[in-house]
C-alpha cells in the first residue's frame, strides 16, 4: 500500500458520522466516571499497550492547571515487573484481570483497546470487570471480535482482518478526540 493509499484509507475510516457519535458517547461515559471520582483502568497488548499508556497520559494531563481536579487513570500495561510476575506465576491470560481484582473498585471504568477484540487477557479482564461492577468501553477493530459483545459500549473501527496499522492509528485519534471532548466538558466545571 503506498503512502497515498494508506492515508486515503485512514480518511475514509475517520469520516464516518457513526464514529463521531460513538466518540461523544464514550466521552460522556468517561466524564461521568471522572465526575463520580471513580478510576479509569486502560488495557491493551502490543501497539494497543502503547495507546493505553498514551491515553493515560492524555487523561492525567487534561486541565493540569486546574487545582483540585483529579483524574485517576492508569494503564495496566506500564509496570513490567508486575506484568512479568503475573505472567510467570499466574499466566499471561490473567495479567490484566489480576490487576483489576487488586486495584479496581465498584463503579470504576475499564477501557480495553484491541484491534482483533479476541485477546484472552482482555476478555478475562472484562469478565472480572463485570463481576466487580465496573463499566467497560472497548476500542476495537476488524469486526470487534468477542470483546464487542462483552463490553458495555464499543467503538469498532471496521476493517478487514489484518489491517492493524490503520486500526491502531484510528484508536489513538479516538483517544485524542475523547481527551479534547473531556477538556471542553471540564471547562464548565
Amino acid at each position: 500500500m503506498s503512502k497515498e493509499n494508506y492515508f486515503t484509507f485512514l480518511q475514509s475510516l475517520l469520516g464516518k458520522e457513526e464514529l463521531t457519535l460513538s466518540i461523544k458517547k464514550a466521552s460522556q461515559i468517561i466524564f461521568d466516571c471522572i465526575s463520580n471520582k471513580n478510576s479509569i483502568w486502560i488495557l491493551g497488548n502490543g501497539g494497543s499497550a502503547s495507546t493505553a499508556e498514551h491515553f493515560e497520559t492524555d487523561l492525567c494531563f487534561v486541565r493540569y492547571e486546574k487545582k483540585g481536579l483529579k483524574i485517576n487513570a492508569s494503564a495496566l500495561t506500564g509496570n513490567s515487573a508486575l506484568i512479568t510476575a503475573i505472567s510467570n506465576d499466574i499466566g499471561f491470560e490473567r495479567v490484566f484481570s489480576h490487576q483489576l481484582e487488586r486495584k479496581a473498585s465498584r463503579g470504576d471504568l475499564c477501557v480495553v483497546i484491541s484491534a482483533s477484540g479476541n485477546s484472552l487477557n482482555l476478555i478475562n479482564a472484562v469478565k472480572v470487570a463485570k463481576q466487580m461492577e465496573l463499566k467497560s468501553i472497548g476500542l476495537l477493530g476488524f469486526d470487534g471480535g468477542e470483546l464487542a459483545s462483552q463490553v458495555d459500549f464499543s467503538i469498532v473501527v471496521k476493517t478487514e482482518t489484518g489491517k492493524y496499522g490503520p486500526v491502531e492509528d484510528i484508536h489513538l485519534a479516538i483517544c485524542h478526540a475523547i481527551s479534547q471532548n473531556l477538556l471542553t466538558s471540564l471547562e464548565s466545571m
